[in-house]
């Protein structure tokens, strides 16, 4: 009989063990370990923001609502997680949330090309031309910038169609 206690692992082991677990693709391990890691450290960011983003990839989209809340309450100026939560709440049909997260995504971070192009796409949903468009314009710029070209295509494409059925250019939408 061995008289070797085993070292207790912390907040942070427990947290990479979830990080090896999901890129081996091992959801439950994955969830058990961000879980313990959250336990043991209730205000561990990263293992809240990255069990909502495992929720999120499996469709469990409330429980990734409740574990992106977390990591706000943790870190309330986190622009990926306004982005990340605004994208469930939408999924969710939490419209005024959805809304809510991408402004301030934006608030903190007005170069976030994909919370633009995102939230154009909301207000498209309720038919505001105007927003649509002036979000459309900023996101196509920033990905022309970011050199990603798919990405400013959709929007440049998506900004020919809006601006046709609004009647409205760029230009009448620079400023809200």
């Amino acid at each position: 009989m061995s008289s070797e206690q085993p070292s207790e692992k912390t907040a942070e082991d427990h947290f990479k063990d979830g990080l090896a677990f999901s890129k081996l693709g091992d959801d439950r391990r994955t969830f058990e370990s961000y879980k313990k890691a959250i336990e043991l450290d209730p205000d561990h960011f990263l293992a809240h923001f990255n069990l909502g983003i495992r929720y999120g990839k499996l469709r469990m989209n409330l429980e990734a609502s409740k574990s992106f809340r977390e990591a706000l309450r943790i870190k309330p100026e986190a622009p990926m997680v306004h982005y990340s939560l605004a994208v469930v709440s939408n999924l969710i049909g939490e419209m005024d949330e959805a809304f809510k997260h991408y402004k301030e995504a934006l608030r903190i971070n007005p170069e976030f090309g994909r919370a633009h192009s995102n939230i154009a796409m909301l207000y498209y949903g309720i038919k505001s031309g105007k927003e649509t468009i002036h979000h459309l314009a900023k996101a196509a710029d920033i990905f022309k910038e970011t050199g990603d070209e798919f990405m400013e295509k959709n929007a440049r494409d998506l900004l020919q169609e809006c601006g046709r059925e609004f009647g409205l250019t760029p230009e009448d939408c620079q400023t809200l």
